[in-house]
C-alpha cells in the first residue's frame, strides 16, 4: 500500500510538472481564433483529469488540476464548452466540495463556468452566425446546430425572425424547422409566447415544434390556440396533433378546458415542478413575452429564485382570462405574488413589476377572508411559513370573527388549525388574530389561544429543551449536550412530570427522549396534547419501530442510543428547522411577548367570554417581573384588566420599585389606577404606604401619577391626615 502511494503521489508530481513545463501554471491559454470557442487540447485534459480524480475521491491530485485550471487563465467561454462537453462533469465538480481542500477552488471554477454559460449561450451576433453557418457544408451546419443548441431560448428570436423573412432561403427555413425542435424543453416557453403571431405560416412552425418536444407546459398554449374559431384548417390539424403529442397521447385533453389546463400548469409552477425550474448554472431566468406591433418575442431576465412564483402569477392569470368564475386561481394568483416577494433575494429587482404595482398584501388584503382562508390552507398545507405569516397578517386585519373561523371548502378551518403548527410564529399570528377578533362564541380550539398568548408572552429568545431520561447520568450527558448547544433545559425522570412542566412553561424548542423510559410512551403523549402536539423530537434509540415512527412523522429524529455530541447536535437542528422554522431572535421574541400582552387587554377591557383571562394571570405577573420594559409596561396594562389582590399587587411592586426606570413606573402607575378604579382597592398594606411615602417625598411625573393614584385608594383617614400634616405646607 505504501509503494502504490507513492507511485500514486510520483504520477500526481509528474502531471503538475507537465502542467508547469507545459506554461498552464504560470501563464494564461493562448487566445482562441476569431469565431472558435473550443478549449485548446491541453485544457481538456486538466479538465478531464481533474473531474476523474474527483470522482475516485483522490484528494490529493484533484487540488492540483483544480489549481492547474485556474492559473491557466481559461477563459469562462472555454470552461463553459469543457463541461458541455463532459456530460455529468458539472455534478461531478459540485461534489468535489466534499475533497480536503477542494471547496474554495470549485466555487471559483463553477463561477467561471456560470459567467461561460451566460456569456456563451445569449450573445447575439454568435446566435447570428450560427445561424448562417446552418445553410452551409455539412461541417458548418453540424457546428452551427451544436452551438445553436447551447443558446438555447436565447436563439429562438432569431430563428423566428429568419423564418419571417421574405428572402431567406428554403434551405435556410428547412435546416431552422430542424434544429428548433432540438432546443428542447429551453425553447417551450418562448415558442409558446411567440403563438400569439398573426402569422399563420409561423404558427404552424410553432405549434408543429412544440409537437415534436412534446413537453407538457405546451399544452395551455395550444389549447388556446385550438380553441380559436378563426383558425385556418390546416393549423388547426397540426395544432391538434402538437396537442395530444403534448398530452402524450391522450386524446382526451382536446376536451378539456384551456382554463383548466393553465390552472394545471399554474400549480406545477407553483410547486416549482422538476420539468419546469429554470437553469441550476445561471443566477437569473427568463420571462417571455410577445408584441408583434413592437420588438415580437422578447425575455425580461428575472432572480432565478423568482421565475416559478411570476410564471405561477402568469398562468393563474391567464386562468380567469378563460374562465373568470375559475376562482381557485384567484387564491393561486395571490399565493404566488406573496411567494414573489417572499423568494426574491436582498436587495435584487423584479423587472417584470411596474413602479405603480402594488405590494402583494395590498391583493391579499383587498381579496377578503374566503381567498385569505384559501391562501393559509394551503401555505399550512405546505408548511411555508412565510406565505402563512403574512396571509394571517391580512386575514387578522380584515376579517370579522365569524370569517376567521368559518370554514373552507372541504370543512377544514385554516386559522385554527395554525394554533396547532409546528411553526411557532404562525401559532403566535393565529392566536393574536383570534383573541384580538373578540369572537362571541366558543369555536373548536378556542382552548388553546390563551396558552399560546402565554408562551408569546414568556418568549425571551431564549432556545428551550426539554429532556427527558430515566438514567441520571444520560440525563446528564444529555443536558450538558444540549447546553453546549445554547439551550436553556429542563430534564425530567419520566415523561408525565415533563410534559406537564412543558405545558406550565410555555413553548419549548424540542423534547429529546432517551430510549429509557420507553420513548415510544414519551412521543405518543406530545402528540396526543392539544398544545405539544407539534412539538419536534429527537430519540435517542434507531430500532425498527422507531424507524417506522419517524418515517410516517417528519418532525421525529432518530440517533444512535449513546449520542451526545455531532449527531445529536445535527440532529436537533435538522429537526428544529424541518418543525418549527428559524429560532426567534431576541428582538422579535420581545416584540411578541408585547403583542401577546395587548391582546389579552384587548380580551380584557371587552370582558368577552369566549376566553378567561385569568388563566394567564400567572404569565402577566411573571411579565411584569421581566427585565424589558417593553414587556413590563404591556403586562402591567393587561393585568388592570383582571380581577383578583394577586394581579394588582404585582403591578404595584413594580410601580414601587425605586430601582425600576421612571417612565416603566409611570405606566405602572396609570395601570394600577385602572385597576383600583375597575375592581377596588386590593393592595396590601405596604404597597399602600408606598404610594403614600411617593407622593410625599417623590418627584416629577412619578409622583403626579402616585397621586392620581392615591385618589382612587380610599385609603384611611389616617393615613392621609397624616400625609397633610406631614407634607400640607402653608409655611407652618
Amino acid at each position: 500500500m505504501v509503494a502504490q502511494n507513492k507511485r500514486f503521489l510520483a504520477a500526481v508530481a509528474a502531471l503538475a510538472w507537465w502542467a508547469a513545463a507545459s506554461g498552464l501554471v504560470v501563464q494564461a491559454a493562448p487566445a482562441p481564433a476569431a469565431g472558435d470557442t473550443t478549449p485548446d487540447g491541453k485544457l481538456a485534459d486538466l479538465w478531464e483529469n481533474l473531474i476523474h480524480y474527483i470522482r475516485i475521491g483522490q484528494e490529493e491530485a484533484a487540488p492540483s488540476f483544480a489549481k492547474a485550471l485556474l492559473d491557466a487563465g481559461a477563459s469562462p467561454t472555454e470552461l463553459y464548452r469543457l463541461s458541455v462537453e463532459t456530460p455529468g462533469s458539472l455534478a461531478t465538480l459540485a461534489r468535489g466540495r466534499n475533497l480536503k481542500g477542494m471547496k474554495d477552488l470549485v466555487s471559483q471554477l463553477l463561477k467561471i463556468v456560470e459567467e461561460g454559460y451566460r456569456t456563451e449561450r445569449s450573445d447575439p451576433d454568435q446566435i447570428k452566425e450560427s445561424i448562417a453557418l446552418l445553410a452551409g457544408s455539412q461541417r458548418a451546419y453540424l457546428r452551427g446546430r451544436g452551438r445553436l443548441i447551447v443558446s438555447g431560448e436565447y436563439a429562438v428570436p432569431q430563428l423566428l425572425r429568419k423564418l419571417e423573412e421574405p428572402t431567406v432561403t428554403n434551405i435556410l427555413r428547412e435546416k431552422i424547422m430542424v434544429v428548433l425542435p432540438m432546443l428542447g424543453k429551453d425553447a417551450v416557453l418562448p415558442l409558446s409566447a411567440a403563438m400569439a403571431t398573426k402569422n399563420p405560416q409561423l404558427r404552424q412552425v410553432i405549434a408543429n415544434t412544440l409537437g415534436r418536444i412534446e413537453y407538457p407546459h405546451a399544452a395551455p398554449a395550444l389549447k388556446e390556440l385550438y380553441d380559436r374559431k378563426d383558425l385556418q384548417p390546416a393549423t388547426r390539424r397540426i395544432v391538434r396533433a402538437a396537442l395530444v403529442a403534448c398530452a402524450g397521447g391522450d386524446t382526451k385533453i382536446l376536451d378539456k378546458p384551456v382554463a383548466q389546463l393553465y390552472y394545471e400548469l399554474a400549480l406545477r409552477f407553483y410547486y416549482r415542478a422538476e420539468s419546469l425550474a429554470p437553469d441550476e448554472r445561471s443566477d437569473q431566468a427568463n420571462v417571455w413575452y410577445y408584441d408583434e406591433d413592437l420588438q415580437g418575442l422578447i425575455h425580461k431576465p428575472v432572480p432565478r429564485q423568482i421565475f416559478c412564483d411570476i410564471y405561477a402569477m402568469r398562468t393563474a392569470r391567464r386562468t380567469l382570462a378563460h374562465d373568470p368564475k375559475f376562482y381557485p386561481a384567484v387564491s393561486l394568483w395571490l399565493a404566488a405574488n406573496l411567494k414573489r416577494e417572499i423568494d426574491l433575494p436582498d436587495g435584487a429587482t423584479d423587472p417584470t413589476r411596474t413602479p405603480a404595482e402594488p405590494p402583494a398584501k395590498f391583493y391579499v388584503l383587498a381579496a377578503g377572508s374566503k381567498y385569505q382562508q384559501d391562501i393559509l390552507a394551503r401555505a399550512l398545507h405546505d408548511r411555508d411559513w412565510m406565505v402563512a405569516v403574512r396571509t394571517i397578517e391580512a386575514l387578522g386585519g380584515t376579517a370579522g370573527a365569524e370569517s376567521l373561523v368559518q370554514p373552507v371548502v372541504g370543512g377544514a378551518q385554516p386559522l385554527v388549525e395554525a394554533l396547532s403548527s409546528s411553526n411557532r410564529v404562525v401559532r403566535y399570528w393565529a392566536a393574536v388574530s383570534l383573541a384580538t377578533a373578540l369572537p362571541k362564541k366558543r369555536f373548536p380550539g378556542h382552548e388553546l389561544v390563551l396558552p399560546i398568548l402565554n408562551g408569546a408572552m414568556r418568549q425571551t429568545g431564549q432556545k428551550t429543551a426539554l429532556v427527558i431520561a430515566q438514567n441520571q447520568e444520560r440525563r446528564n450527558e444529555l443536558k450538558a449536550a444540549m447546553r453546549a448547544m445554547g439551550y436553556e433545559v429542563t430534564d425530567f425522570a419520566e415523561p408525565t412530570k415533563g410534559l406537564t412542566s412543558a405545558r406550565s412553561s410555555g413553548d419549548v424548542d424540542v423534547a429529546i427522549l432517551s430510549d429509557d423510559p420507553d420513548p415510544m410512551v414519551g412521543a405518543g403523549m406530545i402528540r396526543r396534547d392539544p398544545l405539544l402536539a407539534t412539538l419536534p423530537i429527537v430519540i435517542t434509540a434507531q430500532t425498527e419501530r422507531f424507524q417506522a415512527m419517524a418515517k410516517s412523522d417528519p418532525r421525529i429524529r432518530l440517533v444512535p442510543p449513546a449520542a451526545k455530541g455531532q449527531d445529536l447536535s445535527d440532529a436537533v437542528t435538522a429537526v428544529v428547522q424541518a418543525s418549527a422554522g428559524a429560532p426567534l431572535t431576541a428582538e422579535d421574541a420581545t416584540a411578541w411577548a408585547v403583542r401577546a400582552a395587548d391582546a389579552v387587554r384587548k380580551i380584557g377591557l371587552t370582558q368577552n367570554t369566549v376566553y378567561d383571562v385569568t388563566r394567564c394571570r400567572g404569565a402577566l405577573i411573571a411579565a411584569v417581573g421581566d427585565s424589558r420594559k417593553e414587556v413590563k409596561v404591556a403586562a402591567s396594562h393587561a393585568l388592570a384588566t383582571l380581577p383578583g389582590p394577586h394581579a394588582q399587587r404585582a403591578i404595584a411592586k413594580l410601580a414601587v420599585d425605586s430601582t425600576a426606570d421612571d417612565a416603566v413606573r409611570v405606566e405602572a402607575l396609570h395601570a394600577l389606577t385602572e385597576s383600583v378604579r375597575k375592581y377596588g382597592n386590593s393592595l396590601a398594606d405596604e404597597h399602600a404606604q408606598a404610594i403614600v411615602d411617593i407622593v410625599a417625598k417623590g418627584s416629577g411625573e412619578v409622583r403626579m401619577a402616585a397621586a392620581q393614584l392615591l385618589g382612587s385608594l380610599s385609603l384611611p383617614s389616617e393615613m392621609v391626615k397624616q400625609l397633610i400634616v406631614d407634607h400640607g405646607g402653608n409655611g407652618m
